[in-house]
């Protein structure tokens, strides 16, 4: 060293000490602590590669709930409630105790149901020496919807003032509020009444002349009845046995 300056060979003399006592400082590397390292890498990567497989499967069921989610709606806007069927607010069902006069077939379908028809009705005169009277036919024009009921009705009311008039009467003066129904059983028609009380004298032979061939023409004359048949509240051995002391028909 001449300035201060170390020289050339000073230094590389120096250099060769202190990477020999490096050298003499170093170790060999410990093989098994090398292979404990290796393992913790490989269970660290092993670890990773199971959570993510993991978590993929995991996300899974969240996936499918989502595909199967419908999608989402709008506010839903009500529409016209439907008729209530609460039972304390429903109309009554029909009463099904009986027929009735408006729900029974009174004239075949391709009869005339509009305007008015001429009709025979029939009432008696008396006949000078003789039980019986004699039971005549009259006319008259009643609507058509309904004819055979609407004569049996007119027949009960009784004759008008014109008819008697002439001499003409019967055992019905404004009877018809104890008519019920007529219905019809293909050619048969049967005539229903509450009642026929006080409607012959007590005694009087002549009921049948006087109360069923009138009713019977009556309904009769209508090409679609052939046969005409009463009962009384549904009984028709009220009327033919209690009222015509007969039997009832066939």
């Amino acid at each position: 060293m001449s300035d201060g300056v170390p020289d050339e060979g000073v230094t590389r003399a120096a250099l060769r000490r202190a990477a020999g006592a490096a050298a003499d400082d170093a170790r060999p590397p410990d093989v098994a602590d090398l292979r404990r390292r290796v393992r913790r890498r490989r269970s660290r990567a092993v670890a990773g590669a199971v959570g993510v497989v993991v978590a993929g499967l995991l996300g899974v069921p969240a996936l499918v709930a989502a595909v199967d989610q419908p999608p989402a709606r709008g506010p839903v806007v009500a529409g016209p409630s439907s008729p209530s069927t609460d039972p304390a607010s429903a109309s009554p069902a029909p009463s099904s105790a009986g027929p009735s006069e408006d729900s029974e077939p009174v004239q075949p379908t391709g009869e005339p149901t509009t305007g008015t028809r001429r009709v025979k009705l029939f009432l008696l005169r008396e006949r000078a020496g003789q039980q019986c009277p004699q039971v005549v036919p009259v006319t008259r024009d009643l609507p058509a919807q309904g004819v055979a009921k609407q004569a049996l009705r007119a027949l009960l009311e009784g004759p008008t003032e014109a008819e008697r008039a002439a001499g003409l009467t019967s055992v019905f003066d404004r009877d018809s509020h104890r008519f019920q129904y007529l219905k019809l059983d293909g050619p048969r028609a049967r005539a229903d009444f509450t009642d026929l009380d006080g409607i012959l004298d007590p005694g009087d032979t002549c009921e049948k002349t006087k109360l069923l061939e009138p009713m019977q023409r009556t309904l009769e004359q209508f090409k679609w009845i052939e046969e005409a048949r009463f009962s009384i509240r549904g009984d028709q051995r009220a009327f033919y046995v209690d009222v015509l002391h007969d039997r009832v028909p066939n």
